[in-house]
């Protein structure tokens, strides 16, 4: 399925607004995620739907794209088996940028799975539900994701993570050889910070040693 196929709203609400196509939607979703996000970008997004739901709706179509699904499925299964190697790449990640979390999560349409993560299961679900990822934006707008505070984000001020105290946040998009994003690394903390360029730096750098080992054709993982 091409990126700039205009793809039709269904009847149960599922799939971009009409006149939305999938590459267009990534942009508007990069443009809300970036640095220079501003409310206009939002209420022209609602203005497609004329209801709040239009932003979720191709965030929902960016995850769902069938050819994305099909590359997951050449990851195998995360849900139930940790991965040492991605565990040592988080745990590297909060160490180099003093976070309290970090992960290399994989985003389905109707769950987010840590393949990686510097927590144990105890004090970290391994599988959430879409609902809660923040990373699913990443995967969406196929951009970095850095946000210094998340309640005063237009994506993210409203969202049940952010309840819940994720106050800052930095996601990098892992995109495999033919163009998919599978998820990303990321990493986040219960207090604002600002994340420096330096910082960022380091997280893309790791993020390339993320992306190999989750991302490597079977047999040279």
């Amino acid at each position: 399925m091409s990126d700039s196929t205009p793809q039709p709203a269904d009847s149960a609400g599922h799939g971009p607004r009409p006149g939305v196509d999938r590459q267009t939607g990534r942009h508007v979703i990069a443009r809300l995620a970036g640095p220079d996000n501003d409310q206009t970008v939002r209420a022209v997004v609602d203005l497609l739907s004329g209801e709040q739901s239009a932003v979720d709706a191709i965030v929902e179509d960016a995850v769902s794209d069938p050819e994305r699904l099909e590359a997951l499925k050449r990851l195998g299964n995360h849900d139930d088996n940790r991965s040492a190697t991605l565990d040592r790449v988080a745990a590297l990640t909060a160490e180099a940028l003093g976070t309290q979390m970090a992960a290399v999560s994989i985003v389905y349409p109707d769950r987010q799975v840590l393949a990686g993560s510097n927590a144990s299961d105890e004090e970290l679900s391994r599988v959430r539900p879409i609902e809660m990822s923040i990373c699913k934006f990443t995967v969406a707008s196929r951009e970095p994701l850095v946000v210094d505070d998340t309640r005063t984000h237009p994506l993210l001020a409203d969202h049940p993570a952010v309840r819940e105290g994720v106050l800052a946040y930095a996601g990098i998009p892992l995109i495999d050889s033919n163009g998919h994003v599978a998820g990303t690394l990321c990493t986040w903390d219960t207090r604002p910070r600002h994340w420096s360029s330096g910082q960022i730096q380091i997280l893309n750098d790791l993020a390339a040693v993320a992306r190999q080992r989750l991302l490597a054709e079977p047999g040279h993982k």
